[in-house]
């Protein structure tokens, strides 16, 4: 019998590929003419919706809050005790020469001594701001307005405004969350805890101590 030849061979090797070729798609890969994505990008995009939603819920944003204020705390005390113990060593080594430290140099103690008695009224003032809170979404207002204030340790430029407010605490735009917000604003403004301008500028009212303990809010 006559062998065949390298055509021929090439035809049936192609045909027998063609017939034994797996339909299905190959894993990772989506099949010729299927969107661009498929189970993958849904689920991708099923977890992106999950996440935001989880990012916009007030309980999630009111615990970050609180996070980040430990945080700043914390950082604050490391820093004032670095500084504390940098005035003692300053002041051991002074004694034991019997000298006095320089003009500079008492100056600049003085300077620091100043800006630490200014981070701890800021902190017990912010304290005493978040402390009006009675609600998580009025804490979460509170926090916004102290970010915002130097006086209350806030690092954040220029003053809040309510739009600003509106879309930190509900970036989603959801009815019943910005119903919420305002209701959180309003109540606090009206125990005058906060005063909102007529330009839409929100600020805290100061907060009077008094000598049992209490804070209240002028009236």
């Amino acid at each position: 019998m006559a062998r065949p030849d390298l055509r021929t061979l090439i035809r049936v090797t192609r045909a027998v590929a063609d017939a034994t070729r797996d339909p299905r798609p190959a894993p990772g890969r989506p099949p010729e003419g299927a969107a661009p994505g498929g189970l993958g990008g849904t689920a991708r995009r099923a977890a992106g919706t999950v996440a935001d939603t989880v990012r916009r819920d007030p309980r999630v944003q009111d615990a970050a809050d609180t996070v980040r204020g430990r945080v700043r705390n914390l950082r604050t005390a490391a820093q004032d005790r670095a500084d504390a113990h940098l005035e003692r060593l300053l002041a051991e080594s002074h004694a034991r020469r019997g000298t006095a430290p320089s003009a500079e140099v008492a100056e600049s103690l003085a300077r620091r001594r100043e800006e630490r008695d200014a981070r701890a009224r800021a902190a017990q003032a912010r304290a005493a701001l978040l402390a009006q809170a009675h609600t998580p979404e009025q804490r979460r207002v509170l926090t916004r307005v102290a970010d915002h204030t130097p006086d209350l340790g806030g690092t954040l430029p220029d003053a809040l405004r309510y739009t600003a407010l509106l879309d930190a605490l509900v970036p989603g735009g959801g009815a019943a969350e910005e119903m919420a917000v305002h209701r959180a604003l309003w109540t606090l403004a009206e125990r005058r805890v906060l005063a909102v301008s007529r330009h839409g500028e929100i600020t805290a009212c100061p907060v009077i101590e008094m000598d049992l303990g209490r804070q209240i809010t002028p009236g």
